[in-house]
């Protein structure tokens, strides 16, 4: 790699303060990676900002990268994120696992997600954002429906369940499937409106891999996505 000097940067500077969306890039990626320069996501932020005003894709999608990666976990950065990945999408910069996923899916591999929930007005948004992400969903209205799916299909990456429903809830669901062997490596996360300490120990207790409280943000669901498809 091409060493860059600090008069580099400082010209780099001089120029991304007059304008230019290559200088501006150009250190956000810098400060961004810590090439040459001293990580800093707070200035990468800043010239992506910057390129990403003038509608710069590329820019708009590292920021918004940043900010959920680098910056406190708000529903204001949440909602800065999800503008910016639409407004990069758009034009056409999509995420990297989301280009998998698709692929994968037109070439009938599809990524498969299982949504555990007795509520239908809870499933449908959830389908929704997980059809658009490249996963085929599979559905089931309580534990017991959503083990046998499991034991047809272990194929199946990601689970998102509640934990009240009637007859068999997600609790007993994540017990029964640790006892087969087939699908007892299923990442679980539960998605539930319940938060209370015995309930979090309870999940832990059953290996449950993550913990989203509802309403649903894309933000938390697709860092799951992220690690587990």
């Amino acid at each position: 790699m091409t060493n860059i000097s600090k008069t580099s940067i400082d010209d780099l500077k001089l120029e991304a303060s007059k304008g230019s969306e290559e200088a501006q890039s150009a250190l956000g990626l810098l400060y961004e990676l810590g090439l040459e320069v001293a990580p800093d996501p707070k200035e990468a932020a800043k010239y992506w900002g910057m390129a990403a005003k003038s509608g710069n894709a590329t820019a708009q999608f590292s920021l918004a990268q940043i900010i959920a990666k680098d910056f406190d976990d708000t529903d204001e950065n949440r909602a800065i994120v999800q503008v910016l990945y639409k407004k990069a999408e758009e034009q056409g910069v999509v995420r990297p696992e989301k280009v998998i996923r698709v692929f994968q899916k037109d070439k009938g591999k599809s990524i498969k997600v299982l949504i555990v929930d007795a509520v239908k007005s809870v499933r449908v948004p959830l389908r929704s954002y997980l059809e658009a992400e490249g996963c085929e969903v599979l559905e089931a209205e309580d534990g017991l429906e959503g083990l046998n799916i499991l034991k047809k299909d272990p194929s199946i990456k990601l689970v998102f369940s509640d934990i009240s429903m009637k007859g068999m809830d997600g609790f007993e669901m994540l017990n029964s499937i640790s006892l087969v062997d087939s699908i007892k490596h299923i990442p679980v996360v539960l998605l539930t409106y319940e938060n209370s300490d015995a309930a979090v120990l309870r999940g832990k207790q059953l290996n449950v891999k993550g913990w989203i409280l509802k309403p649903a943000k894309p933000h938390h669901l697709r860092k799951y996505l992220v690690k587990y498809t």
